[in-house]
């Protein structure tokens, strides 16, 4: 398959909503499972009115929304979509995605192009969800472990780019984490994978600082971040909620751990970096829902601890309310609470099975807007640093620009030209054999190496050594 370096980021939108402007949500849907059977419910949000078991579903399901359809992913042992008109609650259409297959998730593209993960395969799907036909495959084999499965799982839609979570476990020991996780990225424009790291060979996925991505992905309006949830090992806390740059294709440092937390990650529900929600297990198997803060990625207060290992989603809709599932077979429900007070509201929310996954009557996954995003420009650290030989930048622009490259010594004055003329969106490799711009070789020390582009500025600093 051929590959694509990244993207002129002018084809991106501005990233300011998890969901297109609409009609504001009126209905939440609530899967329920007693892990033989499952069950469709469904609930008015005002006034708060539960339809219970209004379809029947498999066991292990997922839901997302699009489109004015739901979408149920019927995960193992189904191995198919179902999809349900949400007015009258009947399957309007119901196909495979393949025998044993494990779907996990589904993102859309189009009302008419779609794409499955596949847990246990390392084929991405392409499907038409309106008639359920297979149209296209993407491998994703390149990014598989040493078991030979990446272990695809949660996806969203940034403009044409498709994000895909890949948990690269062992399922030759226990599904325990493998030396790396990460997210491959694909231009949903040409379905091809793009290279998120134009100076190693091959086709390079973000490579996550954290392992085993766990959660869906959520998205920060105010910084243009995406961001997931890594368990690590469950039972040792090794993860946390990572950040990505959807703009330069790299992970963006981590948003706070689970050390932090109290706990083995289970789920995130982002608000903002002063208060946002997760689902975390402690160490004696009991699961908390809990507010933290990114700002200074500190755990702020426990709003629900019922024990057991219980709480299995939370989900926030737009009026403010955080919904959260209560699947345990003593006392199941679904329990809302304020996003502003962290306090219930209102009546929980009960029907005949444990409540395991919730969502709402909006695109799910979806990150749209309506403006260009505007110009970036990134400089890599020099590789190696020290150097003795040779050094290489990596010059990363949101779109072509003219650029210059320029090497300073620590008097400030410059010592080398390496690039000055316009160069390509996306990542842009510069090398540098250590020589002035006379070709003499420059004595050790240090040196400044600055970028300019697009009236930005980047500055790295690099040791010369002899």
């Amino acid at each position: 398959m051929p590959r694509l370096l990244a993207v002129p980021l002018s084809a991106l939108l501005l990233l300011v909503a998890l969901s297109p402007a609409g009609a504001a949500q009126t209905k939440a849907f609530v899967f329920g499972t007693d892990f033989t059977t499952g069950s469709l419910s469904a609930a008015d949000l005002s006034p708060r009115t539960p339809h219970c078991d209004v379809s029947g579903v498999n066991n292990d399901a997922s839901l997302r929304f699009y489109d004015g359809r739901l979408y149920v992913v019927n995960r193992f042992g189904g191995d198919n979509i179902q999809v349900i008109d949400p007015a009258t609650y009947a399957t309007v259409k119901q196909f495979s995605v393949g025998n044993g297959a494990n779907p996990h998730d589904i993102a859309f593209a189009s009302p008419t192009r779609a794409y499955v993960t596949r847990f246990e395969s390392t084929d991405l799907w392409i499907v038409n969800p309106a008639s359920g036909a297979h149209t296209g495959t993407i491998s994703l084999a390149a990014y598989a472990d040493a078991d030979g499965n990446p272990e695809m799982d949660r996806m969203i839609m940034v403009g044409p780019l498709l994000f895909v979570s890949l948990e690269r476990v062992d399922r030759n020991n226990s599904y325990q984490p493998t030396d790396t996780s990460l997210v491959a990225v694909i231009d949903t424009r040409a379905d091809t994978l793009v290279d998120c790291n134009a100076a190693l060979p091959g086709r390079q996925a973000i490579r996550l600082q954290l392992k085993n991505p766990f959660t869906t992905f959520q998205f920060d309006r105010a910084t243009s971040r995406l961001l997931i949830g890594c368990v690590g090992f469950f039972g040792a806390l090794d993860g946390g909620v990572e950040r990505i740059d959807p703009v330069l294709l790299a992970s963006d440092g981590v948003a706070i751990t689970e050390a932090a937390l109290g706990g083995d990650l289970n789920d995130v529900v982002w608000g903002d970096a002063q208060t946002s929600w997760a689902i975390v297990a402690d160490g004696g198997g009991n699961t908390k829902f809990v507010s933290w803060r990114a700002a200074t990625g500190a755990l702020l207060a426990t709003l629900w601890n019922p024990g057991g290992y219980v709480l299995a989603d939370a989900e926030q809709n737009d009026r403010g309310e955080l919904w959260v599932c209560d699947n345990s077979f003593s006392s199941p429900a679904v329990r809302v609470f304020s996003a502003a007070t962290g306090l219930p509201v209102g009546s929980d929310v009960t029907c005949t099975l444990p409540p395991t996954a919730v969502t709402f009557d909006a695109p799910t996954g979806q990150v749209t807007g309506t403006s260009p995003a505007p110009f970036t420009l990134a400089l890599s650290p020099p590789f190696p640093n020290p150097v003795r030989a040779h050094a290489s930048f990596t010059l990363t622009l949101s779109e072509a620009a003219t650029s210059r490259l320029e090497v300073f010594d620590a008097a400030g004055r410059r010592v080398r030209m390496l690039l000055d003329g316009v160069r390509s969106a996306g990542r842009n490799t510069i090398a540098w054999d250590l020589a002035d711009d006379a070709g003499r070789r420059l004595p050790s020390g240090l040196y400044l190496v600055r970028a300019q582009a697009g009236g930005r500025e980047w500055t790295r600093r690099v040791v010369v050594l002899d």
